[in-house]
């Protein structure tokens, strides 16, 4: 059979998968990137940690969940009372979007809260926040200046000069936009206790739905979320401004992060898309495990191509189209969950490993 999943491991933890494979118990963190649609390529792998609890067998006393947009939406629906089911009602509520030429911030962000409240219910929110081997950090962004204007055409502009100072560095756009989570579980998450230059909340139930909208709105696109209970006054946004994919050091000594991807390359924050130069840093990259798909499962796929944004453009006309194509990614991705449980149980793993870096 051909493989249907790569394995890279940083330089932290790549000995210890050659040594003894992949072995629950040292599992600290898992995290998921933002990306959209790209994520059903997730859904196999995700529902058979689900299905075989293989996160809740991490010796550690909690796992970490974290992740923005699409990844913290996969995570809020692990954390559920019934996660199989809640994880079930995310890919249908999410593939079943469909979006017209009519659609404005205001009434996308009315469909992307209905998604958020289709798979979180009132039981699942103390289950969430009182998780008995998870704790939760969700990425936001907090919009300030030119960014916290509900005038598109004002937003716009701090986009665009939001692009230009990232070119010429990332922490410009810091002028624009605090990176913040929204945390449950008794303390502040290691990796925002040190050295962290965001805001950190907690998350509550009077907040959640808020929190858990703000991750996925996306400027221009979405309506900003406005002065979430709990935390500061102002605006909040898609976390992936800042943290697209992985752009953190979670600071697991002693354990490592589980990271499953749509692709190769990591993609710090979501203005750095294009910019092929800008990557993730080492040290926060120094004990994660990454697994994304491989060519042979891409060209599977219906056209080839992992599902994207642009899809809602493409068949804006013919919707059960994509969704047609968007339910198949996710039964295929099942190839991935299959080659994913089969290295790790066997150990093969062991000998599939590559280092993160040369």
């Amino acid at each position: 059979m051909k493989k249907m999943i790569c394995f890279k491991a940083g330089s932290g933890i790549l000995n210890i998968i050659r040594d003894e494979g992949l072995k629950p118990e040292r599992v600290r963190v898992f995290t998921g990137p933002a990306g959209g649609p790209k994520w059903f390529t997730a859904v196999g792998l995700d529902k058979a940690l689900i299905g075989s609890q293989f996160l809740q067998k991490s010796s550690f006393e909690k796992v970490l969940l974290t992740g923005a947009s699409a990844g913290a939406w996969r995570c809020l629906a692990m954390g559920c009372k019934d996660p199989l089911s809640a994880y079930e009602k995310l890919r249908i509520a999410y593939s079943r979007n469909v979006f017209t030429a009519l659609d404005n911030p205001s009434t996308v962000s009315a469909k992307i809260r209905r998604n958020v409240d289709s798979f979180i219910n009132d039981q699942d929110v103390p289950h969430i926040l009182n998780h008995p081997k998870f704790d939760l950090a969700i990425h936001v962004v907090k919009s300030k200046n030119l960014a916290a204007s509900s005038n598109i055409k004002i937003e716009s502009v701090a986009l665009i000069l939001s692009a230009i100072l990232n070119l010429i560095n990332s922490k410009y756009i810091r002028l624009f936009y605090d990176k913040s989570i929204f945390y449950t579980g008794k303390r502040t998450p290691e990796f925002a206790s040190h050295n962290y230059d965001g805001l950190s909340f907690r998350m509550n139930s009077e907040n959640i739905k808020d929190v858990a909208l703000a991750t996925g709105s996306l400027p221009y696109f979405i309506e900003g979320v406005s002065n979430i209970r709990g935390a500061h006054e102002g605006v909040y946004r898609d976390g992936g401004l800042i943290n697209y994919q992985l752009n953190e050091d979670y600071n697991t000594e002693g354990g490592l992060t589980l990271f499953f991807h749509y692709q190769e390359r990591i993609i710090p924050g979501w203005f750095d898309k294009k910019l092929y130069w800008k990557k993730a840093s080492c040290k926060s990259l120094e004990r994660v495990l990454q697994i994304f798909p491989s060519e042979a499962f891409i060209k599977m796929l219906p056209d080839g191509k992992i599902p994207d944004r642009s899809d809602f453009v493409t068949f804006v006309n013919d919707p059960e189209e994509r969704i047609k194509r968007w339910d198949k990614v996710c039964q295929l991705s099942e190839l991935i969950a299959e080659d994913f449980m089969e290295s790790v149980e066997s150990g093969q793993i062991r000998d599939r490993v590559k280092p993160l870096f040369p």
